[in-house]
């Protein structure tokens, strides 16, 4: 059974495997008809998850629309997180505070509820999270109930690792989500640090690399590797699926597969509260859900990891 984690300082408690909706939602990981993902998401949910992450503007908001359908009458037992900041998919971004409320009240309707357990700021820049009017905006949608809390998503890539850690420290960040698994530790591992340090909740997103450290990588290797919806080029897929070999030892011996180790190594790590793998077969709940049972990674075993990373897992 999954395993509950608090959201960092919030008063939030979320299964510590999540669910992002884009998979459902995006036709990059084969078709969803509406009743099929919303099975999915309500079984996942009669396995012990219960934070399920979603956008806006993916699909014309078709993610809220499917939790509406899956949990409208469980509302207050899921967490719902979602983001805003895109005018459209691909579009351009526009953080004032009109847009702000606009996108809020459309993601309430979609969703069919009152609140918005976590409001995620996409990829602001540096304007963004030193306009004191957005805050402002934030603040008074927290003040009206219509969100409990905010946070950020960053990554994959350096962009707004700066922005990140000085909103971090100046704002009362209800979490922040960035794309990190043990092939692509960096730059994401610089906002662990702060996080520590300032008691935040971590979300990770883009944990088995793109498919490279699935169970079954040779199917899953060419999909895209997180709901930015890029897919890893074939360097890429060839080099990481040389360093998964390099990587037995984190999982045999242990009753891990290699997709378990991978999720097992990001929750080793005490500020990570959630990790949000690429979920589209029912399958994949069960293997996600039993990372719970097993005992998290030693230090040694941290050490021995961060060691072969600087070495690139043995591959040249």
């Amino acid at each position: 059974m999954v395993n509950y984690r608090p959201l960092g300082k919030t008063e939030i408690e979320v299964s510590e495997i999540g669910f992002g909706t884009w998979t459902l939602t995006s036709g990059k990981w084969g078709a969803f008809p509406m009743d099929k993902a919303v099975e999915l998401l309500r079984y996942a949910y009669s396995q012990g998850i219960v934070y399920f992450d979603t956008s806006a503007v993916h699909a014309g908001g078709l993610g809220e629309v499917l939790l509406e359908k899956a949990f409208k009458d469980q509302r207050d037992l899921v967490v719902i997180t979602t983001k805003v900041g895109y005018t459209g998919e691909g579009g351009r971004k526009d953080f004032s505070p009109e847009h702000l409320r606009r996108a809020v009240e459309q993601s309430l309707t979609r969703l069919g509820s009152s609140y918005i357990d976590v409001l995620q700021l996409h990829h602001p820049d540096m304007a963004a999270v030193t306009n004191e009017a957005m805050w402002r905006a934030l603040e008074d949608l927290k003040s009206e109930g219509k969100i409990r809390y905010y946070g950020l998503v960053f990554g994959p890539g350096p962009a707004g690792l700066e922005e990140g850690r000085v909103a971090m420290r100046k704002r009362d960040i209800g979490c922040i989500q960035v794309y990190y698994n043990i092939l692509e530790q960096e730059p994401s591992r610089k906002f662990f640090p702060v996080a520590l340090e300032i008691n935040q909740g971590m979300v990770i997103r883009g944990s088995h690399a793109g498919g490279v450290l699935e169970t079954n990588a040779a199917a899953a290797a060419s999909l895209p590797e997180d709901e930015d919806l890029r897919v890893k080029g074939p360097e890429f897929v060839a080099r990481g699926m040389k360093q998964a070999e390099g990587l037995r030892w984190i999982y045999e011996g242990r009753g891990m597969t290699l997709a378990q180790a991978a999720l097992k190594f990001i929750l080793s790590e005490e500020t990570v509260s959630s990790v949000l793998p690429n979920i589209y077969r029912a399958e994949q709940i069960d293997e996600y859900g039993a990372v719970s049972d097993f005992d998290a990674y030693s230090q040694v075993d941290l050490g021995e990891i961060a060691e072969q990373f600087r070495k690139g897992f043995g591959v040249a």
